[in-house]
């Protein structure tokens, strides 16, 4: 505040009543100590102890009661101590001549005075308005969002003007009877409005506009400027992200796409020779029709991404069994029958229904059981499915190199593929898949790894009173 650093000059000056009471009063004061000491010393060089009240009243209430304050002592030196005393006359012209110096010094006095109480309560402004450029900078430059940053802003230009209220908005206002809008412009662009109630006085108003709206504007102009520049930046990363994806997509469609068409073309070209017998035809159209299936899981998995980072794959909730779920998963993942299917279940007899898209949930199933079965180094692959609480928990635990940690989060990234997949071939999108659909129906999944001790992906599906959510009553 302006009367923390110098109470004396720069604090309000106090009431007009009180400066004419402590004018009269300090006079008085003077005049009986002039009175007292003019035994010890001449009484015309006594009248400059007359000047400390004219001093003390010109500091506190300015030129005018200062001016008024070496009047009255003037009149109380003639009147007291000038000859003739007891009347406002002076009957020695030398008299005369050292109250005219006196006047003239004291009003010397109060002009110095209220010209150094104005000096520092402008030296005053100054640094308040330099605190207050530096607050707007850290306040609108430092916080995470401008139009969030604008309301502490606000009340720092309220308390540097003394105003009850203020108000920085980044649009046009329209001023009334009850506000002042003061414009915030970049050159010739406005960019904004200063708000403050008409109520404020009119040196209030001029120091807001003359001297706190350039302030404001070079800090706002900066502040839109930062923000124009991180919505480039972020601008610029989802460009550059996308960009990522689509060489990944290019690199999918070069290799992965390639080799099972490839392996399609090559199997018609070799139907299509009569020197092959009935057990090669045979062989030629398996090798095509396992190529073609690949080729399918592919595409498929390419449009399930799409739907899910498009938004566009929303799930079509159902109460539905976790178990017969598994099954169906493993069947689309190695459909030659329980026997030597590469899946052990360990499931609990009185699992729960969820309520969950069975397709969009069998579909990541499917992927996270082919991902295990194609690590598992040809050992089975446990799949475990039991309550716990309010979550459902599904484990598919796989006997495979395991995933370091490094990579444990990444392997959810769409076409990230391992480090130390060795010669298993993949397309890296079906964790991504795995997870976008878990989620989407709310569920979790993670992973539980350690290098060279096989890998565990966990799903936690939420548990819902089956009889509440079916509206059923439940009697005893």
């Amino acid at each position: 505040m302006p009367g923390d650093r110098d109470p004396l000059l720069l604090r309000r000056r106090p009431p007009v009543a009180l400066g004419i009471a402590t004018a009269i009063a300090s006079v008085a004061l003077v005049t009986g100590a002039v009175a007292g000491l003019r035994h010890v010393a001449p009484v015309v060089s006594l009248s400059v102890v007359y000047l400390l009240p004219v001093l003390a009243v010109s500091i506190l209430w300015g030129l005018a009661l200062g001016a008024a304050t070496s009047l009255l002592g003037a009149a109380a030196f003639n009147f007291f101590f000038l000859p003739p005393t007891g009347r406002l006359t002076i009957a020695d012209d030398r008299n005369w001549a050292a109250l005219v110096t006196f006047l003239v010094v004291a009003l010397v006095t109060s002009t110095l005075a209220e010209a150094m109480r104005a000096r520092a309560r402008e030296a005053q402004e100054r640094r308040e308005e330099a605190d207050l450029g530096a607050d707007l900078a850290r306040i609108l430059l430092g916080g995470p969002r401008l139009a969030e940053s604008l309301a502490l802003g606000s009340r720092r230009v309220a308390e540097l003007v003394g105003a009850p209220a203020a108000a920085i908005a980044l649009e046009t206002v329209g001023a009334d009877d009850r506000r002042v809008v003061l414009p915030v412009a970049d050159g010739d662009t406005r960019v904004g409005s200063l708000v403050v109630p008409a109520s404020l006085a009119p040196q209030q108003l001029e120091r807001l506009g003359e001297r706190v709206v350039p302030i404001l504007e070079s800090v706002l102009a900066a502040a839109l400027a930062r923000e124009r520049l991180q919505a480039e930046v972020v601008e610029t990363a989802a460009l550059r992200r996308s960009d990522e994806i689509k060489t990944a997509v290019l690199r999918a469609v070069s290799h992965d796409l390639r080799t099972p068409v490839t392996a399609v073309l090559a199997g018609i070209r070799a139907l299509r020779s009569t020197s092959l017998t009935a057990a090669e035809r045979a062989e030629v159209e398996g090798d095509v029709a396992d190529a073609a299936r690949r080729l399918s899981a592919l595409i498929d998995k390419l449009l399930d991404l799409a739907r899910l980072q498009g938004g566009s794959a929303p799930p079509q909730r159902t109460w539905c069994s976790v178990d017969e779920v598994l099954r169906e998963a493993a069947e689309a993942v190695s459909p030659v029958g329980d026997d030597g299917s590469p899946f052990r279940f360990s499931i609990d007899p009185d699992l729960p229904l969820v309520r969950a898209d069975p397709v969009q949930l069998e579909r990541a199933l499917a992927n996270l059981m082919e991902n295990a079965a194609r690590y598992g180094a040809g050992h089975p692959v446990s799949v475990r499915a039991r309550a716990v609480g309010h979550r459902l928990m599904i484990r598919i635990v796989d006997r495979g190199p395991g995933i370091p940690r490094q990579e444990q989060e990444r392997i959810f990234t769409p076409f990230y593929r391992g480090t130390d997949t060795g010669a298993v071939a993949g397309s890296g999108l079906g964790l991504a898949i795995a997870r976008g659909f878990v989620e989407a129906n709310g569920g979790r999944l993670t992973v539980e790894s350690l290098p060279g001790q096989g890998t565990t992906f966990v799903i936690e599906l939420p548990l819902e009173p089956v009889d509440d959510a079916l509206g059923l009553e439940v009697t005893a």
